[in-house]
């Protein structure tokens, strides 16, 4: 009888041996897979201006969205009201002051127009760049974002 439970703690020891061998390669696979996945899924913080108009979600402001991490800029955006029906309204973007590109729209109608920045992106600007939009139909209008750390 003795002889039988000597085997069976063998076998027990060998078992959980065999078992903590196995979760602890479990357990570093799913810390790697995870430790992985973080790097590769950057997290992108998102920027908003908005001026002009009568204040806070009125139609006629003009706005500029931008999307990225750190100074990477993967989305510029900018839209605008336009009260002009069968016209063409521009979309300047201007990056430190300068503007850089345009972009023609058409308005059918009087409506809310947006356009993207039709340059190379994903970009990489300096800490401090200013990027800035107008629109023709609000010229006086300028919304601007700061691209930093």
């Amino acid at each position: 009888m003795l002889l039988w439970t000597c085997r069976c703690t063998e076998q027990r020891t060998k078992d959980e041996t065999l078992m903590r061998k196995a979760m602890r390669s479990t357990l570093a696979a799913t810390l790697a897979v995870g430790f992985v996945a973080t790097l590769s899924t950057p997290s992108y913080a998102s920027a908003v201006d908005c001026v002009g108009g009568n204040g806070s979600g009125d139609s006629y402001q003009t706005c500029t969205t931008v999307e990225g991490t750190g100074l990477r800029v993967k989305l510029w955006q900018t839209s605008a009201y336009s009260s002009l029906g069968g016209q063409h309204v521009y979309a300047r973007f201007y990056v430190n002051g300068k503007r850089v590109h345009t972009v023609k729209k058409y308005t059918g109608a009087p409506k809310r127009l947006a356009a993207n920045f039709p340059g190379k992106l994903p970009r990489k600007f300096r800490n401090g760049t200013r990027l800035c939009n107008v629109w023709s139909v609000n010229s006086h209008y300028k919304s601007c974002i700061t691209v930093h750390r």
